[in-house]
């Protein structure tokens, strides 16, 4: 009898030395299957490193890793998935989430990622004094210690993650990675001192969400015609002066760089069909000239329309094929 109790002890010992050693294998080197590539990393101005996580959806992927200790990490789903995250051990998210959807771990927290259906994310070490306006910098971080945020979705932070992830697969660097990276900061921002019960020095307003639906909702409807700071401060139901206050302390967007990412995203969308003359999307999108449009969409994605169109159609082509 002893000897059977000794073997059962061995095998329970056994066992648990081989989940011990694949958890320290998962936190010192990812399985195969789960990738992470870095995607860019600059010493200045930002101090912001960015990495493109993904999963192979054929098996069941499961990460752990420990964040750093003077660093906030941004996750934002760039697809839609079915996430088990487990946070210190305790289980704080189990269901499908939707694409946008993002989730700011604190400094030496330690996260364990578990999805079945493949995970695509980007993902961004953020410096601690970098993720407050450094007049809420003192207050905010005492007041919040040892605070996490998410799962949380934003429509505009899904919106700068895959063009900042379009403008690295393309090639693109420099000043407008910089800049995305710098728009993408600006929005993590706001999301975290939009969820804390900290009150800001500055005191600043922000626009509340049934307000922010209302413009986003008359710009999308009206990306065609002219668009002016009274139109979208009239959608609101303010002033074009406070309006542009509460919309950049709400979003991270001056009024109009908004509306410019707007256009861009519905002519991207449009010149997927190769039918489409340039001009015409230039002018769906609110462009008065073809010239304008190109300039604008060279100075935010760092191609001209034709060059992107271009891309986009030899990928599709070398799916099919």
């Amino acid at each position: 009898m002893s000897c059977v109790i000794q073997q059962r002890k061995n095998k329970a010992l056994a066992a648990h030395a081989a989940a011990a050693t694949r958890d320290l294998l998962n936190r010192v080197v990812p399985p195969t299957d789960w990738q992470q590539r870095a995607l860019h990393s600059s010493d200045r101005p930002l101090r912001v490193a960015v990495s493109l996580c993904t999963h192979d959806s054929r098996s069941i992927g499961e990460h752990t890793q420990t964040m750093p200790r003077d660093a906030y990490t941004i996750g934002i789903l760039l697809d839609d998935a079915h996430i088990c995250l487990d946070v210190d051990a305790q289980r704080v998210v189990d269901a499908q989430l939707e694409a946008g959807t993002c989730y700011i771990s604190r400094p030496g927290e330690t996260l364990h990622i578990a999805c079945a259906q493949g995970y695509k994310a980007l993902h961004l070490c953020i410096p601690s004094h970098l993720l407050w306006y450094s007049a809420d910098t003192e207050h905010a971080c005492a007041a919040l210690e040892g605070r996490s945020l998410g799962p949380t979705k934003d429509v505009l932070l899904l919106q700068l993650a895959r063009t900042l992830t379009e403008m690295v697969d393309n090639g693109q660097d420099g000043p407008f990675v910089e800049q995305i990276i710098g728009m993408l900061l600006e929005r993590v921002r706001c999301l975290r001192t939009q969820n804390t019960n900290v009150t800001r020095i500055c005191r600043k307003t922000t626009l509340p969400n049934w307000r922010l639906q209302r413009v986003d909702s008359y710009v999308k409807s009206h990306l065609s015609d002219t668009i002016t700071l009274s139109d979208m401060a009239n959608a609101a139901g303010l002033s074009p002066m406070h309006f542009a206050a509460q919309f950049r302390a709400a979003t991270g967007y001056r009024p109009h760089d908004y509306l410019l990412l707007r256009r861009l995203d519905r002519a991207k969308a449009l010149m997927e069909d190769a039918s489409r003359s340039m001009l015409d999307i230039a002018l769906d999108v609110g462009f008065h000239t073809q010239a304008h449009f190109t300039t604008v969409f060279k100075r935010l994605t760092g191609k001209t329309p034709t060059a992107w169109r271009d891309g986009v159609l030899e990928t599709r082509l070398a799916k099919i094929a």
